[in-house]
């Protein structure tokens, strides 16, 4: 970046360019776009984690930058600017918007559920639905609008969103997210990604962790045990699931509602 001397070899990172342009910041420049979506750590498509721009933006009537390596943007809405791991940038409602003219909608859903997850939420679905409210008929609006409708507070990972969404886009009835399910003595027993109440069936998701880590796998079988006696069916769910054979999981959720809400009549 002209202007700034950085030791050799450097690295070649978000976090080394980034305070490499904070010396060409002034008064009034945030991070916005794909840059805030990264330091707010929103899940993104592999193509956008590794771009090598840096967005910033100003708010008119001030002109953006044009520095080499920099996309600058001047906008129209309000900023309501953060600090960010010591960096200026845009809030996270106001990224999220910016998100919808870049990302496919399932991604833009991911985004969203994201930022108002069950652990450290950095907005609500409040802030998101003003800031979509704001962005009038801006690029990405359209897609804004839609996806509001589909995030979801109180989820756990990016991965349980897209598992929602498949079983959603397949026709069927959207599971419940945080469902806490007691024993017969109030005790308490789990509380599965997603689930279908009435039918008692837990959808569980289970990433790398719950097969390599051995503390973590002990307390699924503890935790599954306890469903089942408790008249739960657990459906296990990995990623190669989700990708690769959608299909197949979604028809055995559904032969599985089908099941549970017909039992076989008793003689």
């Amino acid at each position: 970046m002209r202007g700034v001397r950085v030791p050799q070899p450097a690295e070649d990172s978000l976090g080394a360019r980034l305070l490499s342009y904070r010396v060409h910041m002034v008064h009034g420049e945030y991070f916005s776009h794909l840059t805030a979506a990264r330091l707010y750590e929103i899940p993104l498509p592999r193509m956008q984690e590794n771009t090598p721009s840096l967005h910033v933006s100003v708010h008119a009537p001030d002109f953006p930058p044009r520095v080499r390596g920099v996309i600058g943007h001047r906008l129209f809405v309000p900023i309501a600017p953060r600090i960010r791991k010591g960096f200026a940038v845009i809030s996270p409602a106001r990224t999220w918007t910016q998100l919808a003219a870049i990302l496919a909608y399932e991604d833009l859903v991911v985004a969203g559920d994201h930022l108002v997850r069950r652990k450290r939420p950095l907005c609500s679905l409040v802030e998101l639905s003003a800031a979509v409210v704001s962005m009038g008929p801006a690029r990405g609006a359209r897609a804004a609008r839609r996806a509001i409708f589909d995030i979801r507070p109180g989820t756990d990972s990016p991965m349980e969103t897209r598992l929602r969404m498949l079983l959603i886009a397949a026709g069927l009835p959207e599971p419940i997210i945080g469902y806490t399910i007691k024993n017969r003595d109030g005790d308490f027993i789990a509380t599965p990604d997603l689930c279908y109440v009435a039918e008692r069936i837990a959808i569980e998701y289970e990433g790398s962790i719950h097969q390599t880590d051995a503390h973590v796998f002990a307390e699924d079988i503890e935790r599954r045990e306890l469903l089942e006696d408790a008249g739960w069916l657990v459906i296990r769910v990995i990623k190669g699931h989700i990708f690769d054979n959608p299909h197949w999981l979604a028809e055995r959720v559904r032969r599985a509602l089908r099941d549970r809400a017909d039992p076989a009549p008793t003689r």
